[in-house]
């Protein structure tokens, strides 16, 4: 495979080098380039909002994929400050089926299918900017704040600041802008960049427009078929001063990701007394997950215009996900023969012939039987069932008033809150008295248990022993109310343009609330098989072609949900109460007030700004700790703790420029310098104190000390328009960071339920780094080729370090995007393949966590049987890569998966 993808991408630089040189040379291909167009007067995040148009009585008029083309191509050329645009109908063209789909496809921004925590499915739910973490981006909703909630465990008590892409489908939006660089008039927050989502307004459609989508949706791993639907109806009165907009969308999507995954790495500083400095695997993995979502939804949008000078705008969107999820792992149990079995010459040893590479346990064997003819526990299974969602809601007031042809005022309020829940999680963990052998190959382990019982369906097999159980409830709120008011004058002349006034004022809270639960069943059962998996057992396995493509493994027998919840409905049943140590809150109220003034002058062939914004911040954060001077918070999993509140609170200054000169007719030369800011994520504040017992690590809590992240952020950028659908641009761009929130791990020894006389745990928490760069270069090229076929291609450098050489996360040094379009009016079809190089996505177990080289390749079919009707079949990963994850040597694995490839087939009716 990795050949494969090798000679995938030297043929898709080859084509594009080839086909890029023959449109330039070839005046048979090229297309008349349109006069100039004067630059148009830019709001607020640069967003144009008048535009002169071009004189097109000889142009020839153009539809579908070509005229979003030019349509975004025209909002990005207008626009004040480096940016990238995709159009409502690009994003319908496109083989997206959620708005991070739609944006990984924009020059310099990346798409990431799951945090660290999680690792990938097969859907995007986050995007980077220029190789910076998701965490460092900001993304609002038509210039406002976006609250989210994720629906997976971890990511919930981990929550940071990225929004959650997967809650919103494509067809919600009606434009997507990415802003690279700042200006005074935009939230801060985005250090790599800005994300703004613009939904759809009435008053922006014809009358009467109405479209409807039905599609079958179907994975060839899950081997299911789901229905998705979508429509909108949008009216406006004939004077145009009046329009109502309604949408809505219900979509089903079956997951299933097979895995193998090795959840954490330890250090043995005198391994089996050898004086060796050895890393070995905590647990090896079979991991089968599964998962059903169900995303709901709508907006509703009303416009009054009643003239020119006044306008207000009241939007409302709701989008909900189920995502209840199974997720089963099947482990060796190396950090427990390891702790237990490894010491030659003990009466518990068990450890055989073993081999040591570059200071990694690449291979191991235990016995079946220690020294003493003792069984040794080699092999421990977790099966965990979770009832999840994630939501968002936004509230919207917006309004714009002219008193005089100079002066406009403006001004938004609303509220948004979004959540994260687990409504319910119950896990039932089993293990065997069995040896164990495992030797890494390739990006993954042959995995053996000499002695266990081959048949999974037999007694042998079943009878084993109970472990524990453990779970319960997390409820992680996170809601925002804003306000908003901007004033700009305007001024005659080619020097000044305008003044632009305002201020924002933000009162937002993020939550996490962990109500566990206890079982007696765990003091009479644990370590003994009074209980086990055959208990649980009701006829279920893993599928015949579990791990097919990633390793060999044989199927396994997995524990029933319903028998699981019977079983824990005994001995008292489940016993819930609040768990403080995995709770927190952040409350955080933020003031901000700019002055810009917009520079331009047009007779020069020049636009630009220049302004100041000044940010407060006070944040209280709440943590519970064992360790508090006043036990105010006791419950049965923590008889000391209490809480912990800190106060505090710093000020931002936010200069930033922005220039744009017409170099030559249809040539503009971009030029910017800000300093930008993101806050901390809550979790880094005021995090929960986790631990996983298994694999012995943990998470310290929150640090409400943290500092914002903070840089200069500088463009250089050439973009020409050298034709109709046409661009090539390069833009040069560096960042340099003071200060970077980074992670440390430290040995604590914990005595926990499972651990009674205690253990030491790897414990991970954030800290403020020493900062460090990211520079690179963007190239983008959009080219009509002839008679229907065009190419979009796009590449990305982008070299992000830490002080003294170390690690960013998020930063993938090369990236890129090739689109090849066709279209005449009765088929319109793309395909798409997407690269990016190995990054790091974070820490995970005390573990870095890379995800190697990953290139998917995606397509879109549409048929247009009539005007109003057509015909569409989309798919994507069509050639079926999967995901592969290290801990730093790419020999060294960290998690490999397989999520399968997707498909849709369906209809549109739109008039």
């Amino acid at each position: 495979m990795v050949t494969f993808q090798a000679k995938t991408h030297r043929a898709m630089f080859a084509c594009t080098a080839s086909v890029f040189a023959l449109t330039m040379a070839s005046p048979a291909f090229a297309q008349a380039a349109p006069a100039a167009a004067a630059p148009a007067d830019v709001g607020g995040g640069g967003q144009a909002t008048t535009a002169d148009p071009q004189d097109q009585s000889n142009d020839i008029v153009v539809s579908g994929i070509r005229a979003s083309i030019q349509a975004s191509l025209d909002s990005k050329r207008a626009n004040d400050v480096v940016s990238e645009v995709v159009t409502a109908q690009d994003i319908g063209k496109f083989p997206d089926k959620n708005v991070a789909d739609s944006l990984g496809r924009l020059t310099g921004v990346n798409v990431v299918t799951g945090s660290a925590n999680a690792g990938g499915f097969g859907e995007n739910q986050s995007v980077s900017i220029r190789g910076t973490d998701p965490t460092l981006n900001l993304t609002l909703l038509d210039g406002h704040s976006v609250a989210t909630g994720d629906w997976f465990v971890l990511d919930q008590t981990s929550g940071g600041r990225s929004f959650d892409f997967s809650l919103l489908p494509s067809e919600i939006v009606g434009k997507l802008e990415v802003y690279k660089s700042s200006e005074a008039d935009l939230p801060e927050g985005g250090i790599g960049g800005t994300i703004n989502l613009h939904s759809r307004r009435p008053l922006d459609l014809p009358a009467n427009s109405f479209s409807l989508t039905a599609q079958a949706n179907y994975n060839d791993l899950a081997d299911k078929v789901k229905p998705q639907v979508s429509g909108l109806y949008s009216w406006k009165n004939q004077a145009g001063t009046v329009g109502v907009l309604i949408a809505g969308y219900y979509q089903e999507r079956e997951f299933r990701r097979d895995g193998q995954e090795f959840l954490g790495y330890t250090t043995y500083n005198n391994f089996a007394g050898t004086g060796q400095t050895v890393t070995a695997p905590n647990l090896i993995g079979a991991a089968y997950f599964s998962q059903k979502r169900v995303r709901k939804g709508g907006t509703v949008a009303l416009q009054y215009k009643p003239n020119d000078q006044f306008e207000v705008t009241l939007n409302g969107i709701y989008t909900r996900m189920d995502a209840n999820n199974v997720n089963r792992n099947s482990m060796a149990w190396i950090s427990r023969v390891i702790g237990s079995n490894s010491t030659p010459g003990s009466p518990t040893n068990a450890l055989g012939p073993y081999t040591v590479t570059n200071g990694y346990l690449t291979a191991a064997s235990w016995n079946q039987l220690d020294a003493s003819g003792n069984p040794i526990q080699g092999r421990v299974q977790d099966d965990i069932f979770r009832d999840a969602y994630s939501s968002t809601w936004v509230i919207n007031l917006e309004t714009e008033w002219k008193p005089t042809d100079r002066l406009t005022l403006s001004g938004e309020v609303g509220y948004t809150k979004g959540e994260g829940a687990t409504k319910d999680t119950y896990a039932w963990e089993t293990y065997w008295d069995t040896g164990v052998n495992y030797a890494l190959a390739g990006k993954g382990a042959t995995v053996n248990y000499p002695g266990l019982p081959t048949d999974p369906k037999s007694a042998a097999y079943l009878n084993n022993y109970y472990s524990w159980s453990w779970g319960g409830r997390i409820l992680s709120p996170d809601k925002e109310t804003y306000v908003r008011g901007d004033a700009e004058y305007k001024f005659d002349g080619d020097f000044l343009k305008s003044i632009k006034i305002g201020g924002r004022y933000t009162d937002h809270t993020r939550e996490v609330n962990y109500t566990a639960y206890s079982w007696a069943g765990n003091g009479l059962y644990s370590g003994t098989k009074g209980v086990g998996l055959g208990t649980v057992f009701n006829g279920g396995t893993t599928p015949d072609d579990f791990l097919d493509g990633l390793i060999a493994f044989p199927p396994y027998s997995i524990a029933d949900k319903d028998k699981v919840l019977a079983e824990l409905s005994t001995n008292g049943g489940r016993q819930f109460a609040f768990y403080p140590q995995a709770s927190f809150s952040v409350k955080e109220k933020t003031e901000a007030v700019y002055a810009m003034a917009k520079l331009g002058g047009e007779s020069q062939g020049w636009r630009g700004n220049i302004g100041v914004r000044a940010v407060h911040t006070d944040l209280n954060t709440l943590q519970y700790s064992p360790n508090a001077l006043v036990a105010n918070a006791v419950s049965p999993f923590c008889g000391t703790c209490g809480t912990v509140t800190v106060d505090r609170s710093y000020w931002d200054i936010l200069p930033s420029a922005n220039l744009t000169v017409n170099a030559m007719p249809n040539l503009l030369i971009r030029a910017s310098a800000a300093k930008t800011m993101t806050r901390p994520g809550y979790a880094q504040l005021a995090g929960a104190f986790t631990v996983s017992d298994l694999a012995l690590t943990g998470t310290s809590g929150g640090n409400p000390y943290l500092d914002p992240t903070r840089a200069w952020q500088f463009n250089l950028a050439a973009e020409w328009y050298y034709g109709k659908q046409s661009l090539f641009s390069v833009n040069l761009f560096y960042l340099d960071i003071d200060s970077y929130i980074t992670t440390t791990t430290t040995t604590q020894f914990l005595i926990t339920q499972q651990h009674p006389a205690g253990a030491n745990f790897q414990i991970t928490g954030p800290i403020n780094g020493k900062g460090g760069t990211n520079k690179g270069v963007e190239v983008n090229w959009q080219q009509p080729i002839y008679g229907g076929f065009g190419l979009l291609a796009n590449y990305t450098y982008a070299d992000a370090k830490a002080a003294g050489g170390g690690v960013i996360d998020g930063n993938s040094k090369h990236t890129f995007n090739v689109t090849a379009y066709y279209e005449n009016s009765l088929i319109s079809t793309r395909f798409a393949y997407t690269f990016r190089s190995k990054f790091r996505s974070g820490i995970d177990r005390s573990t870095p966590m890379w995800q190697a080289d990953f290139g998917t390749l995606d397509g879109s079919l549409t048929l247009n049987v009539t005007k109003y009707f057509a015909l569409t079949a989309d798919a994507q990963n069509l050639l079926n890569h999967k995901l592969y994850y290290f801990v730093g040597d790419p020999s060294i694995p960290r998690a490999y998966y397989n999520n399968g490839r997707t498909f849709w087939v369906g209809g549109k009716v739109h008039f």
